[in-house]
């Protein structure tokens, strides 16, 4: 290992060293990954001598696999070797939470349950018997397991090393306490600068070394340079973390990494440089030298052509003599062709005769040679034996007689003893044989052996049986005999051919003595045309060299005149590359850092870290640095970013230092790619090579073993936050040399061959991944989101395609030509630099190719630098034809970058780019043409704008349509769309309402101090000045007046700032500083206004139906294009999509639609039916699947092998799910997003409900029954709307649907069509809708109650007439219902709906304060976060407590308080007698009791927490969570099931804990008699006390305690003023109105005041009485609830008087309160 021990790393492996030093001593290494834990901890176990244990993760590592390793570890530490031993573990190899269970019994006693069987035990504990014996323990198996077991924890050191980032450590601590109790925890902090520094130093001192840098001061400067850079990047990633919600790493590897590519690019640029500046001298000198050589040549061709002259006159005269020769000798030569003729001739007549004579014996020569054949074989044994013979046989008499005749010219036939006497000597016999002349044979003899020869036997396979001899000599006669008659023929014709070939012979030797006297001639003749050649050569040579004289002297001028441009250009960069070759020091640092640091960042923070802050730095500390450098021509060229351009990369800047980060950086690439641009870049730019996978596909890990073994380039797409642990070896480059070229990585255990051609890149679509440190150190992640300017030039061209195709071609085509020309031009100047310089001065004007090649590439160049020209010149055109279009690619990017925001508000908003171009298309498609480019261009803003926004708007969920509304017009507004000018500080104020502090508040009376906080944070803005002193002084009552309008912003504001009427913007900032509750509708008005065709986007889709919108949307569906419904309660679009495909393909389910309900065992099913439909073209609905959402990424993956497969055109998929974050983005980004939600307001309600009737059927139904349809559409709209009001609304949220009113309609259409009855059933019908279509619904009974009063208004006689349809309005407003008529003037008149508000609910207007203030809230919160703003001016957070040290200040002061405090139930108990123990005492006995619990659970978790705070106890969860509600203002979990209903938080919560127990403690201590005013808000249980209070009646009346109820008088008078206890029932107090307020005087409810929410009811008197079914219409049945969350926390209905009908109240929410947490 190469390490730097610096003081910190000194400190780590001593510290390490020491720990593991210790028997049973365990390390816990605590920092970001690439701080050098590892390396460490290697050490620190080196020096101890320590064997390192490590675990290998692979794919299928799991508990198994870690017991067996764990076995091994064991016996390693025990039983052989039996030493020291270090396991040392990482956080990345918790593969899975359930090893920490064996780690945690390994650590804390050694023991781990079931590790080893009980046979294995035995054999291991038989293995340290002796051992144990010695070391003094008992000799039994407990004495032998407890040695075996210390020895273990003896010799077994842990070593953990662990992140600290994300939630993992703690919960892992928590869990697993002996992680933290058995180990020593070694802390690694980021590294010093001085430590930095140091590093820097020992690694870059090669470069002094090497000559790389002049001396160390400059090895200095570049160190402190590289720490600062690093550093710098830590602060960067906080801001970044705060102003782009983005986290980023910085680790010590990514240090180290910037010092080796450094120090690699640096040696290698200064290389290339001298490199270039050798080979330009070089060059420069051969043309020096060329230069020279002119005049010289001109001399020498002058001497030249003297010498030509002299050589023609003598090559002249030699001319003459060879002639006159040259005549003799052919006289000569013809007269020997004439007696060469004749030889000839007679030669081949010779030849003719001894051919034919030839042919003639060639018959003969076979005889012959089987003669000799024969001969051949005998031999002396084989003439022995026929000698031998003394009876032979009379064949083999005749055979030797035969051989007689010609042997010995005998005259009569031989007898045998004359034969045998022939034969007496073998071999004599023999030699005589061979010596036979067969020419010769007399003829006699001839005859007596034909004779002989012709007899039937005489051949050699008859007498082969007689005699082997015999038969030889047979052959032989027979042969002889055949040969000779063939000679005698041929013997004449010899004699002839001897004759000729003398003949020939005789005249040749004539011939001989004619050549002779020619030859002698010809050599005469020869000498002189020697001489003549040698004369013309010379002449030619002299002639040649003046040529090449004149030719070289072209030449040179040639090559001089033709690089003179370049002679000029290259001196000068010579000059500039010695200038550099210093200058790189800098220059490599400032892209090294570049390339090491930057890439995760976006352009905003890029900038600011190399252009201000490193360059500076450089600067400062004298570093030498081109002025003015750009980091990214220093990592790449012109013509390299020519060349990516061309394989598909974007031309804007951030994606060229992208690729240029790519194709430089040293770790492997990892690209955040949502919109995919990154990811087709590399695929375009590497093809067929590049191999494609991803970790959800089978068999991934042989694919990437393979493309490791092979060199191959590997690109995995889709990868998550985390990556496989087996790919650790792969990411961090483990790669080990084994010998001097073999390199091997081990991945999962195995060693496989590593290529160094071995290229990864990674891509990952997640829009924002949060990727641990240790991936950031092992990883260049680049961050290839697409920018605005460069996605504002892609849409540029994708209108231009299709709106002036031939255009964009021409502009792309001349893109291309002019990215292929600087390729062109920078290889042809490589090319002619090359040449010159690898070409020999001494011959370089010899080389004509060569110099033909540098004219022509020259010549090419300068063409090219024309062409260039030109193509400006036409791209310029081209362009200014283009920009026209430019603003609509501006809107479109604009509303891109718009949308991908949402996915911060609400996971299930995801849009791909792709999708987002598809629409695009659809939008330019849609657009109405005209001739007129300009308004051509704004027909499509204003088209692809509303098109888009539509998309968008329908998948969103209401709450959110304002926020998407709200972004696009604050957008429009920044970049001056609108008609009023944007001014960031009133934007700023808008978005965030910073407070004034501390400010008192002269308005109290009628203004909280919020909102003068705020209005004199106002008065800070220059338009504003005078307006806080204008409320305060000039004008507070008209103010105040103003203020209390129930619609303010349609009111003017007082004194000159009615101005703002005009200027609604600045109004809204009016608005949000006094009235935040009008804020959120005001700006939706101030929206419908300042935005083009505002009212169309406010209202989108508001007056379809949802079938309309499905069908919509569906056109727009492809087979790759799901539709995904976002559900809300209620939403069910199953029903929409069935009728939707029986009106377009007949659906049929079963036959070609599927429908699955996902839940356990439907995913096989689902793939089932997804497959069918792919396949046949069938509809598929998949509903809810978020209940499956690991199934999820199969379906993901499925839908992607689909759009490879191409599926049947006519096949859809719809998806369902409630909003989740399990659901994949893939899935989200690729669909049609719906949901099925009511829209926000009543007027779109009443339109989207009136909508669900067509008009065709509207319009032939009867006129009572239009009058009821259009009430209930009101009342459902009513209905829906109404839960806005939260509690005050209901009880309880309901999912009522458009199925609910068009059943109601259904059921409305039967009962009335068919009926001939006059008179409306009423009572029919409202039971019908309110207590079995809606009523089916509610739950709560005062749910019902409010349900039934407004069907009770509604449907009665009068709304065949004329009725209003706001409640109880008394006249504030107004709007009848319509008289029965046509459709279109139901829908004018539901366009003439007065402005919102409270009271068409029958609800008093301060019912919205609440809500619309919490919506103002949310919506600006939300907005903030988007958009982004200015600092609140809330003041300098710099000094704020942590949220720990807050949480330990809060659990101190609680602990004050209640520390000491209980109260003494038994001896109070015991103190009464049994009959002094009433009803009463018994509630408050038992609030004490409740109180005392509730007291005990708080002294003891606090007391807990605090010795946590201490370290004095682990933190558990329960601590933690109690921490956290601590300093976040909220109830620990268990305070809230043991204590008091309450929505208080925790500070308020504490005030009315105190004033409870001071109500008991007045109790206590007279507990015989209760309060004369009972405050039961104050009370655990106030439903005991009013039980207590029947009780009593009971008791004292002799009543039924289930027949009584309490009943209630409202008193006039306060608490105050009760002198004694009531003698019939209690007094109560505490209890508060919501919705109405007490009229003290007339004793009755009226209307609350503007503004007031709460009214504090004077004393109460409850009593008990008997349940009566009589209805008193002045009394008011008013629901009584513990907190304003109303349900479940109800106490009793009470009894208030009232002059109005007690069913506006009900309308009206009205109820009571107890803890209303003022």
């Amino acid at each position: 290992m190469n390490l730097v021990l610096f003081d910190d790393a000194i400190n780590h492996v001593c510290r390490i060293s020491r720990i593991t030093d210790n028997p049973c001593g365990h390390a816990l290494l605590v920092g970001v990954g690439g701080s050098g834990k590892q390396s460490l901890a290697r050490l620190a176990s080196f020096i101890n001598t320590l064997d390192l244990l490590q675990i290998l993760v692979n794919q299928s590592y799991g508990m198994d696999a870690l017991k067996l390793d764990l076995q091994e570890f064991y016996k390693k530490a025990v039983i052989k070797p039996g030493t020291g031993q270090a396991f040392l573990m990482t956080d990345g190899q918790i593969a899975n939470e359930k090893f920490l269970v064996y780690i945690n019994d390994m650590l804390s006693s050694g023991v781990i349950p079931d590790l080893f069987s009980r046979e294995e035990y035995d054999g291991l504990l038989g293995g340290v018997r002796n051992a144990a014996k010695a070391s003094g323990y008992a000799d039994d198996r407990d004495g032998h397991f407890a040695f075996f077991i210390d020895k273990f924890r003896r010799n077994l050191h842990y070593i953990l090393c662990h992140s600290p980032v994300g939630d993992d450590f703690r919960i892992r601590g928590r869990k697993f306490p002996a992680l933290i109790s058995c180990t020593v925890v070694d802390e690694f902090m980021a590294w010093p600068r001085d430590a930095l520094d140091g590093v820097a130093r020992r690694f870059l001192i090669d470069l002094v070394t090497g000559g790389n840098f002049q001396d160390e001061d400059t090895l200095g400067v570049v160190a402190a340079n590289m720490a600062e850079v690093h550093l710098s990047i830590e602060g960067a990633n906080k801001r970044y973390l705060e102003l782009e919600r983005r986290n980023n790493y910085c680790t010590p590897k990514s240090f180290l990494e910037l010092i080796s590519f450094y120090m690699k690019m640096l040696t290698s640029k200064q290389a290339d440089v001298l490199q270039n500046c050798e080979r330009l001298e070089k060059g420069l000198a051969i043309m020096e030298q060329v230069q020279s050589k002119v005049e010289g040549l001109k001399e020498d061709l002058k001497i030249t052509m003297v010498q030509v002259e002299e050589k023609k006159a003598a090559t002249a005269v030699l001319i003459e003599q060879v002639t006159k020769a040259s005549a003799v000798a052919a006289e000569e030569k013809a007269a020997a062709d004439i007696e060469a003729e004749k030889t000839n001739k007679l030669a081949s007549d010779a030849a003719a005769l001894q051919k034919e004579a030839d042919g003639e014996l060639s018959e003969a020569m076979p005889a012959m040679e089987a003669a000799a054949e024969a001969v051949n074989c005998l031999d002396k044994m084989s003439i022995g034996e026929l000698k031998g013979f003394g009876k032979p046989p009379p064949e083999c008499v005749d055979v030797c007689a035969c051989a007689a005749f010609l042997l010995k010219n005998e005259k009569k036939r031989m007898e045998w003893k004359a034969a045998q006497k022939m034969m007496a000597n073998p071999a004599a016999f023999i030699d005589e044989v061979k010596a036979f002349n067969a020419n010769e044979i007399p003829e006699n003899t001839l005859k007596e052996c034909d004779a002989l020869i012709a007899l039937p036997f005489f051949n050699y396979d008859t007498m082969k049986s007689k005699s082997t001899a015999a038969a030889n000599l047979a052959n032989w006669a027979i042969n002889c005999v055949k040969y000779h008659k063939i000679y005698v023929k041929v013997a004449p014709l010899m004699a002839k051919v001897e004759e000729a070939t003398r003949t020939k012979n005789e005249a040749e030797a004539s011939l001989a003595i004619v050549l002779a006297k020619v030859a002698a001639i010809e050599e005469e003749c020869a000498k002189l045309d020697k001489k003549l050649n040698g004369a013309v050569a010379e002449k030619e040579r002299v002639e040649a060299q003046a040529a090449s004289c004149l030719e070289k002297l072209g030449l040179a001028e040639r090559l001089v005149n033709g690089l003179a441009d370049e002679y000029k250009r290259w001196t000068k960069t010579v000059a500039e590359l010695k200038d550099l070759t210093q200058k790189l020091i800098g220059n490599s640092l400032l892209a090294s850092a570049f390339v090491g640091y930057i890439s995760p960042f976006s352009m905003t923070f890029r900038l600011g870290l190399w252009k201000e802050q490193w360059t500076a730095d450089i600067k400062e500390r004298g570093i030498p640095i081109t002025d003015g450098i750009d980091p990214l021509k220093v990592l790449a060229t012109d013509a390299d970013m020519a060349g990516w351009q061309n394989e598909g990369l974007p031309s804007d800047r951030i994606s060229l230092e992208n690729a240029a980060v790519v194709t430089s950086c040293s770790r492997w690439p990892l690209m955040i790619d949502p919109q995919l641009q990154g990811v087709k870049w590399i695929k375009q730019r590497l093809g067929e090579d590049l191999t494609i996978l991803q970790f959800t596909m089978n068999n991934w890990l042989k694919k990437v073993i393979a493309c490791i073994q092979m060199g191959n380039q590997l690109l995995i797409e889709a990868v998550g936050q985390e990556i496989d642990a087996i790919l650790e070896p792969v990411l961090s480059r483990a790669v080990i040399k084994r010998g001097r070229t073999a390199m091997i990585i081990k991945i999962g255990g195995e060693e496989i061959d590593y290529d160094p051609k071995f290229q990864l890149y990674m891509q990952c679509k997640l829009p924002n991944p949060h990727y641990r440190p240790e991936i950031a150190a092992q990883c260049t992640i680049i961050n290839f989101i697409v920018t605005p300017e460069g996605l504002e030039d892609q849409i540029l061209a994708m209108v231009v395609n299709v709106e002036k195709p031939e255009l964009e071609q021409k502009k792309q085509e001349l893109v291309r030509q002019q990215n292929e020309y600087m390729v062109t031009l920078s290889q042809l100047e490589a090319a002619l630099l090359s040449q010159l310089s690898e070409a020999d001065p001494a011959t370089i004007l010899d080389n004509i190719p060569l110099i033909e090649g540098l004219e022509k590439t020259k010549a090419t160049s300068k063409e090219i630098g024309e062409q260039v020209k030109a193509a400006q010149i036409t791209e310029v055109e081209i362009n200014t034809s283009r920009e026209l279009y430019r603003p609509v690619a501006a809107e479109g990017s604009m509303l891109f970058f718009l949308i991908i925001q949402l996915c911060f508000i609400e996971h299930m908003y995801q849009y791909s780019l792709d999708s987002f171009v598809n629409f695009l298309y659809k939008a330019i498609d849609r657009t109405e043409t005209t001739e007129d480019l300009e308004e051509r261009t704004k027909r499509l803003i204003v088209m692809i704008r509303m098109t888009i926004f539509r998309w968008v708007n329908r998948g969103l969920f209401e709450r959110h349509k304002l926020i998407l509304c709200a972004l696009l017009t604050f957008k429009l507004l920044q970049k001056g769309a609108l008609s009023e000018e944007f001014n960031p500080a009133h934007f700023n104020f808008l978005l965030r309402a910073p407070m004034a502090v501390g400010a008192e508040n002269p308005l109290a009376e009628w203004l909280p101090s919020k909102n003068w906080n705020l209005v004199l944070k106002l008065s800070d803005l220059e338009e504003f000045d005078n307006f806080s002193s204008n409320m305060e002084k000039d004008a507070p009552t008209r103010f105040k007046e103003w203020f209390n309008e129930v619609a303010p912003e349609d009111v003017k504001l007082p004194l000159d700032w009615k101005r703002l009427d005009s200027q609604p913007f600045q109004k809204l900032l009016v608005l949000r500083a006094l009235r935040p509750d009008r804020c959120c509708s005001a700006m939706a008005d101030w929206i419908r206004v300042a935005l083009p065709n505002g009212r169309d986007y406010m209202d989108c889709d508001g007056s379809l139906s949802f079938a309309a919108i499905l069908e919509n949307s569906f056109e727009d569906s492809t087979t790759t294009t799901p539709i995904f419904f976002i559900l809300s309660p209620g939403a069910d679009p199953v029903k929409e999509v069935e009728a939707m495909g029986r009106r377009l393909i007949q659906l049929q389910l079963g036959t070609n639609y599927w429908n699955v309900a996902m839940g356990q065992g439907q995913d096989v099913i689902a793939m089932a039916k997804l497959d069918i439909g792919h396949r046949e073209g069938h509809w598929v609905m998949l509903q809810n699947i978020h209940l499956m959402p690991g199934w999820c990424k199969e379906l993901e993956k499925k839908l992607d092998v689909f759009a490879a497969e191409n599926s049947h055109v006519n096949f859809r998929l719809f998806l369902s799910a409630d909003p989740s974050k399990g659901i994949p983005i893939g899935i989200l980004e690729r669909s049609i997003k719906l949901t099925n939600e009511p829209p926000q307001g009543m007027l779109a309600n009443l339109r989207r409900s009136f909508a669900l009737f067509s008009k065709e059927d509207f319009e032939d139904r009867d006129a009572k029954v239009k009058s009821i349809l259009f009430a209930m559409c009101h009342f459902h709209a009513l209905m829906l709307e109404r839960k806005k009001f939260g509690p005050m609304g209901y009880n309880m949220m309901y999912p009522f649907s458009a199925g609910d009113l068009r059943d109601s309609a259904q059921v409305l259409y039967n009962y009335l069509e068919g009926s001939s009855a006059v008179k409306i059933p009423w009572d029919d019908l409202r039971y019908l809708f309110g207590d079995i279509m809606y009523g089916g619904h509610i739950v709560d009974d005062w749910d019902r109650r409010m349900s039934q009063k407004y069907l009770l208004y509604f449907l009665r006689d009068e709304l065949l007439d004329e009725i209003d349809m706001i409640p109880y309005a008394e006249g504030k407003l107004s709007w009848p219902s319509p008289q029965p008529a046509g459709h279109d003037k139901y829908l004018e008149h539901i366009e003439s709906m007065p402005a919102e508000s409270p009271l068409f609910f029958g609800m008093h207007p301060n019912a919205e304060i609440n809500f619309r203030t919490t919506q103002c809230n949310q919506v600006f919160e939300m907005l903030t976060s988007l958009v982004g703003g200015g600092g609140g001016g809330e003041g300098d957070e710099g000094d704020a407590m942590s949220p720990m040290a807050l949480a330990q200040m809060v659990c101190d002061d609680i602990l004050e308080e209640v520390g000491e405090k209980k109260f003494p139930t038994d001896d109070v108990g015991r103190g009464m007698s049994d009959e002094e123990k009433g009803p009463y005492q018994f509630v408050f006995l038992q609030e004490c009791e409740y109180m005392n619990g509730l007291l005990y659970e708080m002294v003891k978790g606090l007391s807990e927490l605090r010795l946590g705070f201490k370290g004095e106890l682990t933190m558990s969860e329960v601590m933690e969570d109690m921490a956290k509600c601590l300093y976040s203002e909220r109830l620990p979990v268990w305070w809230v099931k043991l204590g008091f209903a309450s929505t208080r938080p925790l500070r308020s919560w504490r005030i009315s804990l105190q004033e409870r127990y001071q109500q008991l403690d007045d109790w206590i201590n007279d507990p015989l008699n209760i309060p004369k005013v009972v405050d039961i808000s104050k009370l655990f249980n106030p439903q005991s006390f009013l039980t207590a209070i029947k009780q009593l009646c009971c008791q004292n009346q002799g009543l039924e305690l289930d027949r009584l109820q309490v009943f209630t008088e409202v008193t006039k008078k306060e608490p105050k003023q009760i002198e004694s206890i009531s003698k019939d029932g209690a007094f109560v107090c505490g209890m508060y109105l919501e919705g109405a307020r007490w009229d003290m005087a007339q004793n009755s409810l009226e209307d609350s005041k503007p503004k007031e929410m709460f009214t504090a009811m004077p004393v109460v008197l409850c009593k008990a009485g008997t349940v009566s079914d009589k209805v008193d219409k002045n009394s008011f049945v008013c629901p009584v609830y513990c907190v304003p969350t109303r349900r479940p926390y109800f106490v009793f209905p009470a009894q208030l008087r009232t002059k109005a009908p007690p069913e506006k109240w009900v309308l009206a929410g009205v109820a009571m309160i107890l803890d209303v947490g003022l």
